[in-house]
Formats: C-alpha cells, structure tokens, sequence
C-alpha cells in the first residue's frame, strides 16, 4: 500500500527543470581528496544541474539491490587543488561546464526557431540534446510537501546529497553576471534580445525563492560555424536592512555551436532489378560485354513480389553485368 502511494504521489506533479540555484551546506567534505577538511564552497549559492530520471525515483525496480536516483551537479562552485597541506582555493571546479566535461558531448546546436522575437536568428531550444532543458529555478521550488510528497522525483532531487542544498533562497536578490563571452553571442529572454552584453553587466533574477528563469542564448543567422561560449556566476545584491548577502557562486561555462552547413554525399551506384529466387545463376560483372567476367556478391536488396532491387557500388571496373546459369 505504501509503495503505490508513492508512485501515485510521484506520476502526479509536474516534471523537475533542467537546472536549479541553491546553497552548499557541505561542511565539512564528505569525500574525496580533500575529505574532513573545510568546504570552499560552504555557504556559496551554486549553479546546480538536475540529473534526473525517467522512473519514479527511490522505487527500486523488482529484484534490484541498486539503482540510481535523481541527484544535482555542481557546477559552479568554489574548490580545492593542491597539496592537501597547502590546498589553493579555486572560483570554479573541474566540473563547471555545460554540457559536462566527462560526458565529451559536443555543445549544445544553436539553430532556427519559431519565436517571433528571434525570426533570423540561431538560437539554443530545448531539444533532445543532454542538458538543453535551459529552465532554471530556485531548489525551493522543490520544497513543496503538500505538492511533492516523498517518493516524488522532485522530493528525491531536493533531499540528495544528504539533504546538504535544503537551504532557502529566501532574503535574497539573485542576480546572473556576465564574466566572459565570445563574440557574436548574446544572452536574452523569452522577449528580450540582449539582457548581457558586457563583462560586469548583472541580469536580476529576482526573488531568491521564486527564480524562474529561462535565458536566451543565441548568434545572427549568418555566424560562422564553431563554439561560442559564456561565463557567469551567481551574484546576491540584497544588503537592505544590513543584510549579509549569500556568498557568490563559483565561475560556471555553458557552450554552444553553430554547426557546419549539413553536406549530403551521394555515392554513385547502379540499381539492378532481377529476380527474387537467383539459384542456379551467378550474377557477374565486367568491364565491357566482352569481359573478362567476374563474380559479382549480391547484397540485401528491396523486393516486390517476384522482383528484388539492389544496389550496388558504381565503379569504373565493371560497367555491365549478367546473371549466368553455369
């Protein structure tokens, strides 16, 4: 009975974002090199992604003893390098791209789209790629238990980690800053073409609790193919009241492309129609009809009732052919 209330509670609410904005209260590092020592990062609001899965998360299948659930990425986040007796304190970690590094997954296509505001332009959409979800909001959108009860997806993504990005948003006034761009791309909304132009420039995203952002990543329709990129970080611009504003976030990469003008190759081939059932004849080739004559193999082809077509590799060594009953 419990496990099909879970399932019911998680089927029920709405599907979880492609990446969220929280704050690390790792302290002190659970794992890695650096584990038992203070956590750059603790405190920082941090550029999360959401790897997310299709089945309902913490339902493990029938005979499972492991499996996976929905859990976030940091990448932007601050990080050790070094000697664990004199670690340097890094703005950025080894994972701070999208798409991630390990994946080896090209950037994500910027192409034509049907936004009016963005007729003529190559722009990013959410697509099949990994990681084009390019819908952000804050992790307290997750903690909501009367609407994500436990066992939902987005309840298993709020709790992962060891419940370490819990922490609300709230108090604070979040705001996206541009560190570097290439040239040609630009950053804006859903109706506005340029909300970043300059490194220093700063977006607001609003209320810390409630962000619900979803940037516009695009270059003229004429830009030449190759990789465009961006840098930002996270920034909280709220002292009124002598507030401590959140500490930034680490640096964070996103990666795009315009890709290459698709080329279709045509190989020359020759069709031939012959009969379905060729037992008892050799299909050969030469290259005039007075030979000499050569075996020729006969791929799979197409077939209509007693008929099959195939097609074969036009070359200049062999310009007819013959079936032969030896």
């Amino acid at each position: 009975m419990a496990m099909g209330l879970a399932a019911t509670l998680a089927t029920a609410h709405a599907e979880t974002v492609g990446f969220y904005i929280g704050i690390d209260t790792r302290n002190p590092l659970a794992s890695g090199t650096y584990r038992g020592m203070e956590n750059p990062n603790f405190g920082r609001l941090t550029f999360l992604y959401s790897h997310t899965y299709e089945y309902v998360p913490g339902l493990a299948p029938a005979g499972a003893t492991t499996f996976a659930v929905n859990h976030y990425h940091p990448i932007g986040a601050y990080s050790l390098s070094g000697p664990t007796n004199a670690p340097v304190i890094n703005p950025s970690n080894a994972n701070n791209r999208i798409p991630e590094i390990s994946t080896k997954q090209p950037p994500l296509t910027l192409a034509p789209t049907t936004n009016a505001v963005y007729a003529g332009k190559l722009v990013h959409s959410r697509s099949e790629e990994h990681y084009s979800d390019m819908r952000w909001r804050a992790t307290d959108d997750l903690n909501q238990p009367t609407k994500y009860g436990p066992g939902s997806p987005e309840w298993v993504l709020f709790y992962s980690s060891a419940g370490t990005r819990t922490n609300s948003l709230a108090g604070g006034v979040i705001s996206l800053e541009l560190v570097a761009k290439t040239e040609g791309l630009h950053i804006g909304t859903a109706d506005t073409l340029d909300v970043l132009t300059n490194p220093g420039d700063r977006f607001s995203l609003g209320a810390g609790a409630a962000i619900n952002f979803a940037p516009m990543f695009w270059v003229e329709g004429n830009a030449p193919a190759g990789t465009y990129s961006a840098s930002f970080k996270l920034v909280d611009t709220n002292t009124e009241g002598g507030r401590t504003p959140f500490p930034e976030s680490g640096t964070f990469h996103l990666d795009f492309k315009v890709a290459p003008e698709p080329v279709l190759a045509i190989a020359p081939a020759v069709n031939l129609t012959l009969p379905l059932v060729t037992a008892g004849y050799v299909l050969e080739g030469a290259p005039t009809v007075d030979g000499p004559w050569t075996p020729v193999t006969l791929p799979h082809g197409t077939h209509s009732g007693d008929q099959q077509t195939v097609a074969l590799p036009a070359g200049s060594a062999i310009q007819v052919f013959r079936l032969r009953k030896p």
